[in-house]
């Protein structure tokens, strides 16, 4: 009687095995590289604001704001725009998000900027009226953005103002030191404290916790 003799198959490879190991690798360099992509940097320090939506942060260089695109320095409301950035996060702690694109055409870093309280620095620009959304160019935040420009235009706030009232008559009438903001100091001797977001005080004034009233 001859007997089937079943020698185990060492030496042969499987395709199934090797297809479903191969599946795992790839699957697994998808994920890294989306968290590449997404996760935040360390925090870090700003050294300089550059103007409205550039700014020089500590150890990363140029950074970028992604979505948001502020007047020049001697542009109408130039001026306004970079002083509210430098106001929001010159020499403070910073957390840089970014998205697909790391860099833009001049080398500089694009990034989306949070401060450690959350307040998101691009969508502040854009919310509050120093800076147009950026259209030509895809971006995670692009639908909320859009929204908020929807509702800065519609509430004549910082830029979209004006072509309605001049935007320095409100510094002329509240800020007696002439440096560009208002402080709560000039507001309560105004008697216009505390200061909420609709009025047209707000924009120039520091609202630490966003929440849309200063000077309680």
């Amino acid at each position: 009687m001859v007997r089937n003799t079943f020698l185990p198959l060492t030496g042969i490879p499987n395709p199934r095995a090797e297809h479903k190991a191969a599946s795992g690798v790839w699957l697994s360099l998808a994920v890294v590289l989306t968290c590449l992509v997404s996760a935040p940097a360390h925090a870090q320090i700003v050294e300089k604001v550059i103007d409205g939506d550039s700014l020089r942060v500590r150890g990363v260089g140029e950074v970028r704001l992604i979505g948001v695109d502020t007047p020049e320095w001697d542009a109408p409301f130039g001026k306004e725009a970079g002083a509210f950035t430098r106001r929001l996060v010159e020499g403070k702690q910073v957390r840089l998000q970014y998205d697909r694109q790391r860099t833009d055409k001049y080398g500089r870093t694009l990034a989306y900027v949070h401060l450690p309280n959350g307040v998101f620095v691009n969508e502040m620009l854009i919310q509050h009226g120093y800076g147009r959304l950026i259209e030509r160019f895809p971006f995670r935040y692009r639908d909320r953005f859009q929204r908020y420009e929807r509702e800065a235009r519609h509430a004549g706030l910082g830029l979209w103002g004006l072509g309605r009232t001049r935007p320095d008559s409100v510094l002329e009438r509240y800020d007696d030191n002439g440096n560009g903001r208002i402080t709560c100091a000039e507001a309560r001797r105004h008697g216009i404290a505390p200061v909420r977001r609709d009025h047209p005080a707000y924009i120039y004034m520091h609202d630490a916790d966003n929440d849309g009233t200063v000077c309680r």
